[in-house]
Parts: C-alpha cells; sequence; structure tokens
C-alpha cells in the first residue's frame, strides 16, 4: 500500500507537489506557498536571505530556467533584471528586499531581463509579503508584458482601466479584508484581527472576488497589486 503523508497524498503525489519548492521554506507558510503553485503568473518566492525557494510551471515556461537550475540561488542572480533606464534593479540590497525586511509592501513595477535562450523579456512583477518563522518569504509574481507593454501605463497592461472602476465599489471593510489577505492571513487570523466571525470573513472574500471578477484570493491580491487597488 502507498504511503500516505498527513494531508493524505502518496509520496509520490506529495512529491510531484514539492518538486518546485525548496525544503527551506517555513513549515507554518508551506501551504500558503502551495497556492502560489496554482497560477498563470510566473512565481519566484525567497526567503528572507534571498534565497529562491519556490519556482512554477509558469517561471519555468516565461524565462526558461528549470526549477532544478534556480532553486537554492540568490533571486538577484537569477532573475537580473534591469530598470528602464539599463540600471542594474536585481541586486544582494534591491529597494524590494529592505521595503520587506521593514514589512512595507512594494507597489508593481517593470523589469527588462534575459531569458535563458538570450531573448530579452520585460516583466511586470507584484510583490506579497508572506510572513514566516524567519521573517518575510516575498514572493514576486511576474507576467511577460513584452509584446504588450509598448509604453502604455500599467493598467492599461493588466486589464486595469476596466477593473480600476470595478474595485471602487469595494467597500472599506472589503479593502481591510483584501490588505489581510495579501500579508498571508488566513479566514480565522482575519477573523480575530477584526472582531469578526469566520463566516463574515468568508461572505467578504466572496464579495470580493465577484467584484473584482476574480476566482481566488491569490488573483484578488495579484489584481490588487497591479492595478493599484492596495
Amino acid at each position: 500500500m502507498a504511503r500516505l503523508d498527513r494531508r493524505g497524498k502518496t509520496a509520490r503525489e506529495a512529491g510531484q507537489n514539492e518538486a518546485r519548492r525548496a525544503p527551506a521554506a517555513a513549515a507554518d507558510s508551506t501551504d500558503l506557498l502551495d497556492l502560489f503553485t496554482r497560477t498563470t503568473d510566473g512565481v519566484v518566492a525567497v526567503d528572507p536571505t534571498c534565497r529562491v525557494i519556490l519556482w512554477n510551471c509558469a517561471a519555468e515556461s516565461i524565462l526558461g530556467y528549470t526549477a532544478a537550475e534556480v532553486l537554492g540561488r540568490a533571486c538577484h542572480d537569477v532573475v537580473r533584471g534591469r530598470d528602464a533606464v539599463g540600471n542594474l534593479f536585481c541586486h544582494p540590497h534591491c529597494s524590494v528586499l529592505t521595503m520587506a525586511r521593514r514589512d512595507e509592501m512594494a507597489h508593481a513595477y517593470d523589469i527588462t531581463t534575459q531569458a535563458r535562450d538570450g531573448s530579452e523579456r520585460r516583466l511586470n512583477v507584484s510583490t506579497v509579503l508572506v510572513p514566516g518563522a524567519a521573517g518575510n518569504i516575498i514572493v514576486h509574481l511576474f507576467r511577460d508584458v513584452t509584446a504588450v507593454r509598448g509604453g502604455r501605463p500599467l493598467e492599461a497592461v493588466a486589464g486595469g482601466e476596466d477593473r480600476a472602476d470595478v474595485s471602487d465599489q469595494l467597500t472599506a471593510r472589503e479593502r481591510e479584508i483584501l490588505c489581510l489577505m495579501a500579508r498571508g492571513e488566513g479566514t480565522q487570523a482575519m477573523a480575530r484581527r477584526l472582531f469578526i466571525s469566520t463566516a463574515t470573513v468568508r461572505n467578504h472574500t466572496q464579495s470580493i472576488l465577484t467584484k473584482l471578477a476574480v476566482h481566488s484570493r491569490l488573483e484578488a491580491v495579484a489584481l490588487a497589486f497591479r492595478s493599484g487597488i492596495i
């Protein structure tokens, strides 16, 4: 009989889910990081020392590097991004890392990099902070906007012009819950923090997903950062 892990998965199934995540991921954030394997955005998650601990299928598709090639390496050595005028953006003391260590959220930004085959890629990047035992885990969600960026505003690239109007429909409480989602808090934690029931949190969450026309919390958080909702 196949051996089951604590979540009822066979060792083989568990191994498939772990293949693109390094063992350095903090145990209390593992389940949350698993969510980022289920998005069409490229995802690279780094630990507080800036080492890559997660590289999803979309990241491999966009940049050509396999998880085996990047896990455990410094994020800046993998991405090597530059800003709009060619200055080095990704380095050991980048502003995003500095802000994360101060528990501050970075706004979405564009960088230019090279894929494994040497071709140039222009990426739009959003950042989510996931609390970990040793400090914030930085999750970068990125999408290839090489073909469509063309000098257009960020909101236009991501479809944000239409969705920005929808975001105005969010109530103050819904925005508060969306911010807590971005910090990686679960339903029970949000309920305790806001002194409301878990059922109320779920109702607010469903309302957020409906208003933003997305299907998951992860998509809601990614959209919020792309379009400046939070």
